[in-house]
C-alpha cells in the first residue's frame, strides 16, 4: 500500500510493484510572509496558519489516517505500507499551535545555528544567500526560520504518533515493524541558508533521523556508529527472510535493533551534484516550470544551478573524519573529533595530509568495488530463431 508522493518509481512500475496507491501530502503552512519583490520572498518563511493540527486537510495526516484505516480492517498479511509524506519540507510553516512552539530564544540558547560566511566552504554557501536575496537579514531572522522548522518537525512527530496509535494495542503490535526516516535534511537557517543543495554534503543535510521499532527490539537503544539509509533495505529483507539474487552493498542492522553496537570502523558514503550542464534540474522537463517562473520559490536555485553549476561530489564519513571530494569544486575535510559542527575545513592542510591521502585512496577503492557488478545470470550467447520460424 502506498500513501503519499512519488519520487521513486516510474509510472510503468506501479502496477508491477504496488497493490494500491493514493496521492495526497502536505500540512497547513500559511502564506508567504513577504510579497514578490521584497527581500525575504525567497526565504520560504510563511505566516502562521489557523488550521488545526488534527484536521484532515493536512495531507500528511490524511495519508496516515488512510493507512490506519487499512490496518484496522483485518488487512491481509504480510503487508508493507509506504508513507512518503511531505514531512518537514519547506516552506517553513506549520498548523496551529506548532508555528510558535519554539522561540528564537530557544534556538539561540539551546540549539545555536552555525554562522554564515565561513572560509573555505563550497561556493553555494555564499550563492544561496545571494541568489535568494537574503543578504540583509540578521541572525534573529534565521533563528525564526529554524524555530518554525522545528515546530513543523514536531507536527510530523505528532502525525507519526497517530500512526503508532493505530498499531498499539492491536494484534499488529507484536508482528509489525515500523521504520521512519527522511531522504534529506534542511539548512533551515544554518549558515544563513535555506532549503537544501543538490551537491551539498553538509551534516545538516546528510545526517537524517532513523527511528525503528520492531517486535522484541531493544527499547531506547541509540546506535552512534555510522549507517547508510540504504541499510534499511537490507534490514527489511533479513527480517522478512527474503533472499535476493542481485548484488547490493547495504548492510543489515538487525543486530543493532536488538541492542548491539554498530561498526565503529565503518565508513559511509553519499554522492551528489552533476557533471554535465544538461543534468541540472532546471533543464528537466518535469521540473522546468518550478525553475523558470520568477515568482516560483525555486527560481533562485535554478538560476544558481545554471550560472554557478553544481560540481559532482562524493562524501566519505567515519567516526573521526569526513571527506567531501569535488574534482571541479571546493573539497572539504573535517576533523569530527574536535569539529563536530564542520566549521573548519582542513582539506589540503598539511597537518592532515596523511588523513586526506588515506581517505582519498579509500574513495578510489570504494568506487572500484561498487561502481559495477558482474551479472550473476547471463543471457544465451546463441542467436534466437527468426520470427517466421517461431
Amino acid at each position: 500500500m502506498w500513501y503519499g508522493k512519488n519520487d521513486m518509481l516510474s509510472q510503468d512500475s506501479f502496477n508491477l510493484s504496488v497493490t494500491n496507491w493514493t496521492d495526497g501530502i502536505g500540512a497547513a503552512r500559511g502564506k508567504n510572509m513577504f510579497s514578490f519583490g521584497e527581500a525575504g520572498y525567497y526565504s520560504f518563511l510563511n505566516t502562521p496558519d489557523d488550521t488545526l493540527p488534527d484536521s484532515l486537510s493536512n495531507g500528511d495526516l490524511r495519508m496516515v489516517t488512510l493507512a490506519s484505516e487499512f490496518m484496522s480492517n483485518d488487512p491481509p498479511e504480510p503487508f508493507i505500507i509506504w508513507l512518503p509524506t511531505l514531512g518537514a519540507h519547506p516552506s517553513y510553516g506549520a498548523p496551529k499551535g506548532y508555528y510558535d512552539m519554539y522561540s528564537t530564544e530557544d534556538v539561540h540558547d539551546r540549539m545555536p545555528l552555525r554562522p554564515a560566511h565561513i572560509k573555505n566552504k563550497p561556493k553555494y554557501h555564499e550563492g544561496i544567500i545571494k541568489y535568494r536575496n537574503l543578504t540583509s537579514f540578521n541572525d534573529t531572522f534565521f533563528e525564526k526560520i529554524n524555530a518554525v522548522y522545528l515546530g513543523l518537525v514536531s507536527w510530523v512527530d505528532y502525525a507519526f504518533g497517530q500512526l503508532l496509535k493505530a498499531i498499539d494495542g492491536t494484534a499488529l503490535e507484536n508482528n509489525t515493524a515500523v521504520f521512519v526516516s527522511s531522504d534529506h535534511g534542511d539548512f533551515a537557517g544554518d549558515f544563513h541558508l535555506v532549503e537544501k543543495w543538490p551537491g551539498g554534503m553538509d551534516d545538516i543535510l546528510t545526517r537524517v533521523p532513523m527511528i525503528v521499532r520492531i517486535p522484541g527490539g531493544a527499547k531506547g537503544h541509540v546506535v552512534k556508529e555510522p549507517i547508510n539509509s540504504f541499510d534499511m533495505m537490507a534490514t527489511v529483507l533479513e527480517m522478512a527472510d527474503i533472499n535476493v539474487t542481485h548484488v547490493h552493498f547495504a548492510q543489515s542492522f538487525v543486530k543493532q535493533l536488538q541492542g548491539a553496537a554498530g561498526d565503529p570502523n565503518r565508513t559511509v558514503y553519499s554522492e551528489g551534484g552533476y557533471l554535465y550542464h544538461r543534468e541540472i534540474e532546471p533543464y528537466d522537463p518535469e521540473q522546468a516550470r518550478s525553475y523558470s517562473d520568477p515568482k516560483a520559490l525555486y527560481y533562485p536555485r535554478g538560476q544558481e544551478e545554471i550560472h554557478e553549476g553544481i560540481p559532482r561530489c562524493i562524501m566519505a564519513k567515519n567516526m573521526n573524519y569526513k571527506l567531501v571530494y569535488r574534482p571541479r569544486g571546493v573539497s572539504e575535510l573535517y576533523d569530527l573529533k574536535i569539529d563536530e559542527r564542520e566549521l573548519n575545513n582542513v582539506f589540503d592542510d598539511e597537518d592532515y595530509a596523511a588523513v586526506q591521502s588515506e581517505m582519498l585512496a579509500d574513495l578510489l577503492r570504494w568506487m572500484l568495488e561498487t561502481g559495477d557488478v558482474t551479472p550473476l545470470q547471463e543471457d544465451p550467447r546463441g542467436l534466437p530463431k527468426p520470427p517466421h520460424e517461431n
